[in-house]
């Protein structure tokens, strides 16, 4: 073990766990992240220049300006590769795949240029599917085009929507294929693998030509003889656009000629992410055992500098390194050292009421046969904050004497939040419940402070079990506290079920992160319809949870878990994605809706919020003004400033708002004015019984006229009969959902349904 002073900072254990945990997070590229943010940086700062060595010649906007059509024919390739090999150029790389072109009047025109050249031409092999160094599906060339042309691969896989490793030579129908690098940079064929792009070249210095100046005689033999040529789209309408990490969108072509460029420069190496991890974790242990371990600090975050130091120099020097799983360990390790530092150096003492504090109590010798009894003042938050001076301090000193009254010569214990707990033999359990009823009586007189009387409430909770550690059993009486707090109720027993319920919280993080990467959660869609035509105008994107143990859990329950754990953010990411990528997909199929995607007004003060979607939209070619976004919790976004910039920010980008589940909660008029919603949702309580309430169908009718006031569009929830919908289409409201028009649903259920059946539903 490893001590500061006379007290285990860290144990061999920790160290360890820390360790093996950090080996499962390389293992599975948990930490990836961490890398691809210093290579993007690295890219954000490229400085190296190409070595001129390779040119593009690109069928861009100046050139599809040229063409009558627009359309760069097979004549037109024919012209301009037959002026490629008049300028004597080294090879010509053609980033064209011809098999939509067989039929063109010129492809025989265009065959004959492609053997003019012999050997010195080298065709593109895309495939429809690619993983790894498997091409599934490849495309290649007309065998009118000759078998003297050379052939390579130029297809990619993607990682977080970028391009960070090309192959060298990739198996396809049973070959070795090279790709556009290899052959560029003179590289033979070996068996297939890929390596990792040096991001530090500067896509500015690739120098670029236009192919009708060289087919117009423009640029000839001074620019081009003796050089590799490649020759491909580079038009902003052209779908070859790529990210590399740090740069802007550049054309595919760029990403071949700087990936022969880093195999020019030599060949790449990946030592993966073991050595930064042993480095590390030498390091570490060393500066744990000298001085006791004083030098922890300092020699962490030497280790961070000098790994993330080590990682760009040996990127730039082809060397691929992975310091996520090191960074990893140093962060739990650290988190680790920190957390008993602040154990060691915490007293034990209550500093506000000078009782043993909770933490005394939980490491005296074991509770045994004795009942734990926790009691919590209510809103001890809002008390503190409004009693004057020391007004806290006297106000806990009082509620300490009423309590000691309780503890019949047991110790009093106090925590920070206004909680408190004791012990009761087991002999005096059958008393318990007179004793707390006493006490409560106690508190039924206000407390005086200085000037002031305050009513004080305060609620218990009771454990009577012998099983567990003092910490368990404490936290069980905390537990059981909380819920009398919630309840109303003057005591609370812990059970069972809340031991069960607890659990369920505690351990809410990871097991969400098993179920979203399990497939445990996933997207039901639930169609929305034009009451008055009938027609499926969108669907609402729906998270859904089936635990494998628990079964089906309530969208609220897990929801409201995931704001309070913090995981909520995450969640909905892989909602709006899912709902994005769905929505792509119909949209290709020819099926034209919205998609709408719940949010959380807890998530507008993320500042990258809309980056995020708008990424998400790039990545799965989507329009924003497809997606609309819905808002609640209004009381939040009226009380942050970054919320309103975001949902400020979220209109710019053309993505439509709705405000859900209007005429509950928070919602109001200012709100309504102020995001400008492009429609408003009536809460489903107020449509379900708008026939048998006349009061709820004077708020569904009032909040359909001042929706289309503001310009906006009302939606109906819960519809849930024919009735209903008749009643609103008499009311004018445009848009409705409810199991009477359709239930949530998987893609493949909606999809289905959408394919066989037309597109509209009847009232």
């Amino acid at each position: 073990m490893f001590k500061l002073g006379n007290k285990m900072i860290v144990s061999w254990r920790t160290f360890g766990l820390s360790l093996l945990l950090s080996v499962i997070v390389g293992v599975t590229g948990v930490a990836l992240p961490i890398d691809r943010v210093v290579e993007s940086a690295l890219g954000s700062i490229a400085w190296r220049p190409v070595s001129g060595e390779t040119v593009v010649v690109a069928v861009d906007d100046k050139t599809l300006a040229a063409v009558d059509d627009q359309d760069f024919t097979a004549a037109n390739h024919a012209q301009l590769i037959r002026a490629i090999d008049k300028a004597g150029v080294h090879r010509l790389f053609v980033d064209f795949s011809y098999e939509r072109r067989v039929r063109d009047p010129g492809f025989g025109e265009m065959a004959a240029a492609v053997k003019a050249m012999e050997d010195r031409i080298i065709l593109a092999v895309p495939s429809a599917n690619f993983g790894g160094t498997e091409a599934e599906g490849a495309v290649w060339p007309d065998a009118r085009l000759g078998n003297r042309a050379q052939k390579a691969f130029i297809g990619w896989e993607y990682g977080f929507w970028q391009v960070w490793k090309v192959p060298m030579a990739v198996r396809a129908d049973g070959r070795v294929l090279p790709s556009f690098a290899a052959v560029m940079a003179g590289h033979p064929r070996e068996q297939p693998r890929q390596f990792a792009i040096d991001y530090s070249y500067d896509t500015e210095t690739v120098t670029r030509y236009s192919a009708i100046d060289v087919i117009s005689g423009k640029v000839g033999a001074a620019q081009l003889h003796g050089k590799d040529v490649i020759f491909a789209p580079a038009s902003t309408a052209s779908p070859d656009q790529h990210y590399l990490p740090g740069h802007n969108k550049i054309p595919g072509a760029y990403i071949h000629l700087i990936a022969g460029e880093t195999l020019k420069r030599g060949m790449p190496v990946d030592i993966g992410w073991l050595p930064p991890l042993l480095a590390a974790a030498i390091i570490l242990l060393a500066a744990l055992m000298f001085d006791r371990g004083r030098w922890y600090s300092r020699a962490a975050f030497g280790v961070i500098g000098v790994t993330a130091a080590a990682k760009i120099f040996l990127t730039v020097s082809l060397v691929s390194v992975e310091i996520g799983a090191a960074a990893f360990f140093i962060a739990a390790l650290g988190a680790n050292v920190s957390r008993k530092r602040r154990h060691f150096s915490a007293q034990r003492e209550n500093p506000v009421s000078g009782l043993p504090n909770f933490e005394a109590l939980r490491t005296q010798q074991p509770f045994g046969s004795a009942t734990i009894i926790a009691a919590k003042l209510v809103n001890f938050e809002d008390l503190a904050a409004f009693l004057p001076g020391e007004g806290s301090q006297q106000m806990v000193d009082q509620v300490a004497r009423r309590l000691t009254l309780a503890c019949h010569g047991t110790q009093l214990h106090h925590d920070l939040d206004g909680t408190f707990a004791w012990l009761v033999p087991y002999y005096q359990h059958s008393q318990i419940e007179g004793h707390l009823a006493g006490l409560a009586a106690l508190f039924n007189a206000p407390l005086t402070i200085g000037e002031l009387r305050v009513d004080v409430a305060i609620a218990f909770g009771v454990n009577d079990e012998f099983e567990g550690s003092n910490a368990q059993r404490l936290a069980a009486a905390l537990v059981a506290a909380e819920k009398s707090v919630r309840s109303r109720a003057l005591w609370t027993k812990y059970s069972p079920r809340q031991k069960e319920d607890a659990g369920w919280q505690l351990s809410f993080h990871s097991q969400l992160e098993d179920a979203l990467t399990g497939g445990d959660i996933w997207v039901a869609f639930q169609p929305q319809y034009e009451i008055a035509s009938g027609k499926l105008v969108g669907v609402e994107a729906l998270a859904r949870w089936t635990h494998p143990t628990r079964g089906p859990i309530p969208p609220d329950e897990f929801i409201v878990q995931a704001e309070k754990s913090q995981d909520i953010y995450r969640l909905t990411l892989f909602v709006m994605d899912q709902a994005i990528r769905s929505t792509a997909q119909l949209h290709a199929r020819g099926f034209k809706i919205h998609m709408s995607v719940n949010l959380s007004a807890t998530l507008l003060d993320h500042s990258d919020l809309v980056g995020t979607i708008r990424v998400m939209l790039t990545a799965h070619h989507l329009s924003p003004e497809w997606l609309t976004i819905e808002i609640t919790e209004t009381a939040q976004i009226e009380n942050s400033r970054q919320a309103r910039q975001t949902l400020a920010q979220l209109r710019r980008s053309g993505i439509r708002l709705s405000i859900d589940d209007y005429g509950t909660g928070q919602s109001n008029l200012e709100y309504l004015t102020e995001i400008e919603a492009d429609e408003i949702k009536i809460d489903k309580r107020f449509v379900m019984t708008m026939r048998d309430s006349q009061r709820n169908f004077e708020v569904v009718k009032s909040t359909i006229d001042l929706a289309h006031r503001l310009g906006a569009i009302a939606v109906a929830e819960g519809i849930e009969d024919r009735e209903t919908m008749t009643l609103l289409e008499g009311l004018g409201c445009d848009v409705g959902q409810g199991y009477h028009l359709g239930k949530p649903q998987l893609f493949s259920e909606l999809s289905a349904n959408l394919s066989t059946a037309p597109h509209s539903r009847s009232a």
